[in-house]
């Protein structure tokens, strides 16, 4: 037998099964040498969104049909002779009939599937779904013709799709056509040609990257709150970003994070989540009896990508109540920097005058030494003035501790606790910002903990040295002298009674 006759006899025996593989009508298999059927899968998964958008690419230029890749033999009978149409290097390998446009769009590897390759006839990529879970991406398909899925009209009644339809349609080129449809569980019957169909969907298709979703739903200075959701990840908890008085990145616009974490009974049934909820305090610095806006963002959990959840809410809220204690200098905009201190949003404005009146302490280090012991005690302390002071709440202050060896921190003096509140201040219209630390004790008067948002009226008392042997109220000294003037009397008044018996 000659290699002609091979090849007659070849091309002979897959015409005879082109039929059963998906039909002549739409996607028969190329039968030029050049462009072989491949029906391989992707090892890439791919995005409903860039399914749609890859398909609308033959749609924008009206990619003429083909039973071959561009420039191939064509053997559809109601086609030219060869394939001839716009050229695209990504475009070309591909055969431009129904079944090629949607190997094109699920970016199957060229020249592309044929109908009878495809759910529900194999099922190697591909998998039945009831119609009406049809989405973005998705496909119809029967033995001679497949159509991608783009959207509900209306949902169960009404549906667009894109396809390449054939060259005897009036629309010889890919399209996109709405249409009334019916279901029945897998079945899609598509008013426009009367054909029924299967639904279908690509096993490595993906749902778009869908934004992060939320609100701002108060804005009460004591609990500044709402929620957010990652609908890729909705059960994650989800970074947030509150700007003030500016869209962020803009200028004097104060920032801080936080996370939708807390548990919210009101999302639960709304959002099918019920750890979303977020609140703060409106930060002190924005207490100024001034209206001020926030503006909430929320993370993508997948790229980071910001997406603000709902316009920008205002607020006023007056000026806080100031604490009694020691106001200690923050010498240098590099120190603020170095103390977590933002200038908009962690400084209250507060009278000059009452800021003048409160005690001077002495100015604050450069930047915090803060240390914890490398043999796994958990307690943490500022080392100030050489004397290390325990610092109860560490995030409060948003300090980052250092390693010391055991016996150093041990050897280092202590000091009184430092303040479990952070109170920062400044005079109106004074640039001096100061650290309200903790107000001494007066003898006599108990340990104070301000500033902690109460007035405690205790001068500083810089000598205590925070231990828990030494006598309230006064020194050993003074203890001794008032034992000995007791004492002295006792004497006297026996004397006394001798003398008068």
């Amino acid at each position: 037998m000659t290699r002609c006759m091979v090849r007659f006899f070849s091309r002979l025996a897959v015409l005879a099964l082109l039929p059963l593989l998906g039909g002549v009508a739409c996607s028969s298999a190329p039968l030029s040498e050049k462009a072989e059927e491949v029906t391989g899968s992707s090892n890439a998964a791919i995005t409903t969104t860039d399914v749609i958008s890859r398909a609308e690419q033959w749609v924008a230029v009206k990619l003429k049909y083909c039973q071959a890749v561009n420039g191939g033999r064509d053997y559809d009978a109601a086609c030219s002779t060869y394939c001839s149409r716009q050229s695209n290097p990504q475009w070309d390998p591909y055969r431009s009939d129904c079944s090629g446009f949607v190997s094109w769009a699920w970016q199957l590897p060229a020249p592309g599937r044929v109908t009878g390759t495809f759910a529900p006839y194999v099922t190697d990529i591909s998998h039945v779904i009831a119609a009406k879970d049809l989405a973005e991406g998705d496909a119809v398909n029967n033995d001679h013709h497949i159509m991608l899925f783009k959207a509900w009209t209306v949902p169960g009644k009404t549906a667009t799709f894109l396809e390449e339809p054939g060259c005897s349609s009036s629309t010889p080129y890919a399209h996109e056509l709405t249409s009334n449809v019916t279901l029945n569980g897998n079945s899609i019957t598509v008013a426009w040609s009367g054909d029924t169909f299967t639904a279908i969907r690509y096993d490595k298709i993906q749902p778009a990257d869908q934004p992060v979703r939320g609100a701002v739903d108060s804005t009460a200075c004591e609990g500044l709150a709402g929620w957010a959701q990652d609908p890729d990840s909705p059960d994650a908890p989800v970074k947030v970003v509150l700007d003030f008085d500016a869209p962020t990145g803009q200028p004097n616009s104060g920032s801080m994070e936080l996370i939708a974490s807390d548990k919210r009974s009101d999302l639960c049934t709304a959002i099918g989540s019920c750890n979303h909820g977020f609140s703060i305090q409106v930060p002190v610095g924005l207490r100024d009896g001034k209206a001020h806006q926030v503006f909430a963002y929320g993370l993508d959990t997948l790229n980071g990508a910001a997406t603000l959840l709902s316009a920008p809410k205002s607020f006023t809220c007056a000026t806080p109540s100031m604490p009694i204690g020691v106001k200690r200098h923050v010498l240098t905009q590099v120190s603020l920097k170095d103390w977590k201190i933002d200038p908009l949003l962690d400084i209250a404005h507060e009278p000059t005058a009452a800021v003048a009146s409160l005690p001077t302490g002495s100015d604050l280090d450069v930047q915090p030494t803060v240390a914890i012991s490398d043999d796994g005690s958990p307690s943490v302390y500022v080392i100030d003035g050489g004397k290390k002071r325990f610092l109860a709440d560490i995030a409060t202050w948003q300090f980052a501790a250092q390693k010391w060896p055991a016996a150093k921190l041990a050897a280092t003096p202590s000091g009184v606790d430092w303040p479990k509140t952070r109170f920062i201040l400044q005079g109106v219209g004074d640039p001096a910002v100061y650290v309200l630390d903790v107000a001494p004790v007066e003898k006599g008067a108990p340990n104070s903990d301000a500033p902690n948002g109460t007035a405690s009226g205790s001068p500083v008392d810089s000598s205590s040295d925070g231990g828990g042997c030494s006598v309230s109220g006064g020194s050993r000294g003074d203890l001794a002298w008032m034992l000995g003037l007791g004492m002295i009397g006792l004497c006297a008044r026996r004397r006394t009674r001798a003398k008068a018996a």
